[in-house]
């Protein structure tokens, strides 16, 4: 499996000393999680043209839900119409959901909300079994809610060949 994270992405924690870059692309990742359309554009033309170069003929497309059912269609329906417009997969938008909302891991004081671990993640079986699936979240902090799709797609016999984040976060001293 290959894994890509596109740009770097700095948390709250460690916003001193970050350099106007990692600023922009903080912004960047903020404005796509809340669904501005520059961010989500600029986000799916990185993601389509790249994907693109391969074959993306019988390869779904999956985003990880966010933490609502809300956020997850404000942040994942446009845009992964539009990957998929550019590269050519199968838009799986809706074949995979959590059964519950949560409040959000960074949204938490400690950053570890049992509450996001006991949401699980569901999906069309018949849509997902036997096919390659690109996987795409959004922000990528300890790579755990990754590795859970992961397993789960797998679990439902889909071979996840690329996982994909926009922002992956990375710690300054």
């Amino acid at each position: 499996m290959i894994s890509v994270s596109l740009v770097p992405y700095v948390s709250n924690h460690d916003l001193n000393n970050v350099s106007v870059d990692g600023l922009a692309y903080r912004d960047f990742c903020l404005q796509f999680k809340s669904g501005h359309d520059w961010a989500t554009k600029k986000a799916a033309m990185m993601v389509g043209d790249g994907l693109k170069r391969n074959n993306m003929k019988n390869v779904v497309f999956l985003c990880v839900p966010a933490s609502t059912r809300t956020k997850t269609a404000r942040r994942y329906k446009r845009f992964s119409s539009m990957v998929c417009s550019i590269c050519g997969a199968e838009d799986g938008f809706s074949y995979l959901w959590r059964d519950s909302d949560y409040k959000a891991e960074h949204l938490t004081n400690h950053h570890y909300n049992p509450e996001a671990h006991t949401s699980r993640l569901l999906m069309d079986e018949d849509k997902i079994s036997g096919k390659k699936i690109v996987l795409f979240d959004d922000v990528c902090r300890s790579g755990n809610t990754m590795q859970a799709a992961i397993g789960e797609i797998q679990k439902h016999g889909g071979k996840v060949a690329i996982a994909i984040t926009l922002g992956r976060t990375v710690h300054h001293a």
